[in-house]
C-alpha cells in the first residue's frame, strides 16, 4: 500500500535525520589549501553510521586562493563568501549557521579538530537549549587537560538566530566579536557549561601557518572600543541595547552541496503528534 511517504513522485533531499552541524570557516592567503582538506579527509574516515548523521558546513571568507573541492563522503555544504571583508569571522558563522540542518551546532576554528568519540557523544545529546557548551581541549605535545578555546561552543541554533548571532559591526577588523557574543548570550539568560572532561577537543599541530593559512594583521585598537560602548549601551538601556543587528552583510554562493547516501530508518512514533496539546501546555526547552 502507498503511504505518502512512499508514493510521492519527486526526490526530496530531506535532511531531517542530521543530528549535529558542524560549522567551521577558513581564510587562505598563502600556498596551499592543506588546512582546510586535511581536516575534512580525515573527517571522512570516520565510522559511517556517525558520519550520516553529521553535516559539515564550511565556510569560505573569500580566500584569495582558489581550489576544487574535492569529493569527500560526507554531508557537506560548503559556501563562499564573494565579499571581500577583512576579518569577517562573525559574518562567515552566522552564515554557516543559517545553512545548519541541525538545531545542535558545533562552531569552531579550523585550526582545532575533534576526536570522534566528542562527536559522537555531540550527536547523544538532547537538544541545548539555552545551554551553550565550550570543550576542553588536549594539549597536543603534552596530552595535558586545557580550557576550552575561547571561540568554540556546541549550542543551539534556534537560540543562536534568536539573538542575533555574531554582531557583525565588528567585521572589518581584528577581535572582540566572540567575547561580546559571549557576553549578549550570558546576559540574555544563556548558560555557559562545559562538555565532560573525556570529550575534548584537540589544536592542532598540523597547520602549516607559514605556507597553508593567513597572513592577516591582529590589531585590536579599531574594534576595543566598540566592545566597550555595546557593554555601555546594555548596562544603560538593556536586553535590545548592545547588538547592531547587522547581518550577513555581504553577498556568498554555495560552492557544493553534497549528501551521502543514507536509507533513513525512523523509529515509529505515532503518539508524538497526538500529544502537541501537552508541549503547547507546557512548551519545550
Amino acid at each position: 500500500m502507498n503511504t505518502p511517504e512512499t508514493s510521492s513522485p519527486r526526490r526530496i533531499v530531506d535532511k531531517s535525520h542530521i543530528k549535529l552541524s558542524y560549522v567551521t570557516h577558513y581564510y587562505l592567503d598563502q600556498k596551499r589549501p592543506d588546512t582546510v582538506l586535511d581536516l575534512m579527509a580525515r573527517y571522512q574516515r570516520y565510522a559511517p553510521e556517525l558520519l550520516d548523521v553529521i553535516q559539515f558546513v564550511v565556510v569560505d571568507d573569500c580566500s584569495p586562493l582558489r581550489f576544487a573541492v574535492p569529493d569527500l563522503d560526507l554531508n557537506l555544504t560548503w559556501l563562499r563568501i564573494t565579499d571581500d571583508i577583512p576579518w569577517n569571522q562573525g559574518g562567515a558563522r552566522n552564515l554557516g549557521v543559517t545553512y545548519a540542518a541541525s538545531d545542535k551546532v558545533l562552531l569552531t576554528d579550523i585550526d582545532h579538530e575533534f576526536p570522534e568519540a566528542t562527536l559522537a557523544r555531540m550527536v547523544r545529546m538532547r537538544e541545548c537549549g539555552r545551554d551553550f557548551f565550550k570543550i576542553y581541549r588536549t594539549d597536543p605535545v603534552t596530552g595535558k587537560l586545557r580550557h576550552g578555546h575561547s571561540n568554540t561552543f556546541l549550542l543551539s541554533r534556534a537560540r543562536f538566530l534568536r539573538l542575533y548571532g555574531y554582531d557583525e559591526e565588528f567585521c572589518g577588523h581584528y577581535g572582540a566579536e566572540d567575547y561580546r557574543f559571549v557576553k549578549f548570550q550570558k546576559y540574555h539568560g544563556s548558560r555557559q557549561r562545559y562538555l565532560p572532561k573525556k570529550y575534548r577537543c584537540i589544536p592542532r599541530i598540523d597547520v602549516d601557518r607559514d605556507e597553508a593559512y593567513h597572513g592577516l594583521e591582529r590589531d585590536l585598537s579599531h574594534n576595543t572600543p566598540i566592545d566597550a560602548r555595546k557593554e555601555y549601551e546594555m548596562k544603560q538601556y538593556g536586553k535590545d541595547a548592545g547588538h547592531s543587528r547587522m547581518f550577513l552583510r555581504f553577498l556568498w554562493e554555495v560552492v557544493l552541496e553534497r549528501s551521502r547516501e543514507v536509507r533513513i530508518q525512523r523509529k515509529r512514533n505515532p503518539l508524538w503528534q497526538k500529544s502537541w496539546y501537552w508541549r503547547w501546555l507546557v512548551g519545550e526547552r
